[in-house]
């Protein structure tokens, strides 16, 4: 019974954790259009700011900041890549296009996940998910052309914008998978802190050849979404997959992301949705909250099986 219970408070605790890292994610799509860089400046600003916190809030709390085993130093570098092409990728989606864009293409990951995660954890790959998946992307299909020009939709600039927020979603897809294998062995605060970091460090070649003429404005905007979004955000994603499967976290970031840039963009840009929009919302998240009830279900079941 109390094994029961605590499988119960696990898997509900990690959901918490992810749902309260979204209004911190939410955010980030926004600062593509609020900063007046490019997408390799801004994830260069991100990174440097989100590194350099994670390393001081160690070092204040005493916690481990390094690995002796060269293998974890090869996983983090390779993470920390695939993090800055994310990113690069998902800014660029946003200002060669429209915020919209940008995060609805984005928010194909769970698809990618859905369909990857089978090969990384030798899992079967259930239908329920594939189906929600799928629905999660009708809403969204309803929510973007709310907002779009359907005679534009073949426009370079929209083509441009999908292909790149594919891309994010499938970097996205690739570093929630890798992470789920290590956050159940180290801290979400010390991956996070070295991911960061090299993803800065990978960076570093081509920002140096960019402008580092950076106004007082816009570094007060990376450092908002290097510490607050990111530091926060990630922190708590990273700490919520110690709990779920990767598959019901995607669903639950990918369902309501865009749910939360709404309301963010109602008050901060004042873009106020269409009835279309907020159907295709409620789609999103009636489906979210259904898969998730179910994946608890499971989940307690097995445990008061064993």
């Amino acid at each position: 019974m109390s094994e029961f219970t605590s499988a119960s408070l696990s898997h509900r605790t990690g959901v918490i954790s992810v749902l309260v890292a979204l209004p911190f994610v939410s955010l980030t799509g926004l600062f593509g259009k609020f900063l007046t860089l490019s997408p390799l400046m801004i994830v260069q600003g991100r990174a440097v700011f989100a590194f350099g916190t994670l390393l001081l809030a160690l070092f204040i709390l005493r916690k481990k900041i390094f690995f002796r085993d060269y293998r974890e130093w090869l996983w983090l570098a390779l993470s920390g890549s695939i993090l800055a092409v994310h990113w690069i990728a998902f800014f660029q989606a946003i200002q060669v296009s429209t915020v919209a864009i940008g995060l609805l293409s984005f928010a194909s990951y769970p698809l990618f996940t859905t369909l990857l995660e089978p090969l990384f954890f030798r899992e079967a790959l259930q239908r329920r998910n594939i189906f929600a998946a799928l629905i999660v992307i009708c809403g969204l299909y309803l929510m973007a052309t709310s907002t779009e020009d359907t005679s534009d939709i073949l426009s370079g600039a929209v083509v441009q914008g999908l292909l790149w927020g594919l891309g994010a979603g499938l970097g996205f897809a690739l570093l929630t998978l890798l992470n789920r294998g290590h956050v159940r062995k180290h801290s979400p605060l010390l991956l996070t802190c070295w991911q960061n970091g090299f993803a800065a460090l990978v960076l570093l070649p081509w920002s140096f050849s960019a402008s580092w003429i950076i106004s007082g404005k816009d570094w007060g905007l990376l450092f908002i979404l290097g510490v607050v979004c990111t530091v926060g955000g990630h922190t708590l994603l990273i700490n919520g997959l110690r709990h779920v499967r990767a598959q019901v976290a995607s669903l639950l970031i990918a369902g309501l992301e865009p749910v939360f840039a709404i309301v963010f963009a109602l008050f901060l840009l004042r873009e106020i949705p269409s009835v279309q929009t907020l159907l295709g919302g409620i789609l999103i998240v009636g489906t979210t909250v259904f898969i998730t009830g179910k994946s608890n279900e499971e989940n307690n079941n097995i445990k008061s099986v064993t």
